[in-house]
């Protein structure tokens, strides 16, 4: 049954080939100057070549460009298809396809189309209105007249719209590759400015390293642009910017709301340096065996504030450092809150309570009271933790009690010392007798120092000051009293 259906199939095809094949013979012998085709969907035959003018255009992007890059279809034939035009039998040339490098020819229809005009006469939409259907559907066949049809069709606007078009199409890439290429520009150029705000973070890194180091202010009572002296902080990064490169173009170009210099930003960069530096600390205290120090004062600013070091062995160093860590205030000095406040410490830097050998305090009952002292909590976390008494503390009370108190010569001598200091510091004026006659005389002039009760290193600095600048002193009393 399937057979004889194919059978029947086949005949039908054959039947219809023949029809066909005679109606073109008809119709090449007649007189007409331009075949009109309604549709080309109704003249596409499977017997066309792929690249023949009448063959549909392809709809898929990948058919369509590789149609492109094939070029024209232009036949070499021995002899073209001849018509009859006012008695004379003329036909296309071969020639033409060198002089008209787009045209496309169709042997089978035997007309000529533009290829560029066929391919992308409607591609940017310019040519609207304007096109010539004999370029780009029905095709061209007034061989008498087409050498002159061609070279005005060959300078027409449309034509030219469509080789650009062509041009354009041929050199573009596709909208996958684009979309690649412009994802990687877009990383690579992310990844350069990334890698210029790291160089510029490293700068205003090392001048917070500089400025924390030396301990000096980040920022001024004014920071405004037109201001002659900001801060320390903007001053060195407007020195720098002057011949660094890379922090003038950051300044010059970069936006102005992203410059990394106010002041959140500062303190942002002073948190994130304080991290680190506990982290490495961090590192360096696992499973090491750590002494803790802690003293109590109170500043300037009449703040209790307990400074917090931590003593360790460093293997690579091998030497024991000391370390400072933290400046706590204190709201009560009683000695639950002073422990608190070291146990904070000790959890913040991970230290295991049995690798605490030993702590050191001042002679206060407070710290080192044996009852309900800071040592003796801290002997209920190590039972073996050593208490060790401040020795500069030790050595201070030493030097008060065995010569400042019982000797009166020495009392007297430090007495004396203190006076002076008194005498010539307590006015401006005197102060500035004391300078002029350190001047007259050629002596290097040492600022004089006042005594303490706790610091014995401030009372060998005041005898030294008052030594360095005797001969003034003698003389500048003398000019003062008379």
């Amino acid at each position: 049954m399937w057979t004889k259906q194919c059978r029947e199939l086949t005949h039908i095809l054959e039947a219809d080939h023949t029809l066909y094949a005679d109606e073109s013979e008809r119709n090449t012998s007649s007189s007409s100057v331009i075949i009109n085709v309604s549709s080309d969907k109704d003249n596409h035959s499977t017997n066309l070549h792929p690249d023949d003018p009448k063959n549909i255009i392809p709809l898929n992007q990948i058919e369509f460009k590789q149609r492109v890059i094939r070029g024209p279809h232009q036949p070499a034939l021995e002899f073209y298809p001849r018509s009859s035009f006012s008695g004379v039998q003329r036909s296309f040339q071969n020639s033409w396809f060198k002089l008209f490098t787009w045209l496309k020819y169709s042997p089978k229809f035997d007309l000529a189309i533009c290829f560029p005009c066929r391919m992308f006469n409607n591609s940017n939409g310019i040519n609207v209105g304007q096109t010539d259907k004999a370029y780009t559907t029905t095709g061209y066949k007034n061989w008498k007249t087409a050498t002159i049809k061609f070279k005005t069709h060959q300078m027409s606007k449309v034509n030219l719209n469509c080789v650009t078009s062509l041009s354009n199409f041929l050199h573009s890439k596709p909208i996958d590759v684009l979309l690649d290429e412009e994802r990687e520009n877009t990383r690579s150029q992310r990844e350069k400015q990334r890698l210029i705000n790291r160089k510029v973070f490293q700068r205003l890194i090392d001048v917070t390293l500089f400025l924390g180091i030396g301990g000096k202010p980040f920022r001024g009572h004014s920071e405004k642009k037109d201001d002659v002296y900001k801060d320390l902080f903007l001053g060195i990064v407007d020195l720098l910017k002057k011949y660094d490169p890379i922090l003038k173009t950051h300044f010059q170009t970069g936006p102005k709301n992203c410059l990394h210099c106010s002041n959140y930003i500062q303190n942002d960069v002073i948190v994130s340096v304080s991290i680190v530096i506990k982290r490495q600390l961090k590192v360096a205290l696992i499973n090491e065996k750590v002494s803790i120090m802690a003293y109590e004062t109170s500043d300037v600013d009449h703040h209790e504030q307990l400074p917090v070091v931590i003593r360790y062995f460093d293997k690579f160093k091998n030497m024991p450092i000391e370390q400072f860590v933290c400046m706590k205030r204190m709201m009560t000095v009683d000695a639950t809150s002073i422990f608190n406040a070291l146990n904070e410490v000790v959890e913040e830097y991970e230290i295991k309570w049995e690798n605490v050998i030993s702590t050191c305090f001042d002679g206060a009952s407070t710290m080192s009271g044996n009852i309900t002292g800071v040592q003796t909590k801290f002997k209920e976390k190590k039972p073996k933790s050593f208490f060790v008494h401040c020795y500069g503390h030790c050595l201070n009370l030493i030097l008060v009690d065995s010569i400042g108190k019982d000797n009166k010569v020495t009392f007297n001598f430090f007495g004396c010392i203190q006076m002076v200091y008194n005498f010539i510091e307590g006015s401006c004026t005197r102060h500035a007798v004391f300078e002029n006659v350190s001047k007259l005389i050629n002596i290097k002039l040492k600022t004089l120092k006042s005594l303490s009760t706790t610091r014995w290193a401030c009372r060998s600095e005041a005898v030294n000051a008052v030594k360095n600048n005797y001969s003034a002193l003698l003389i500048a009393i003398k000019q003062i009293t008379v």
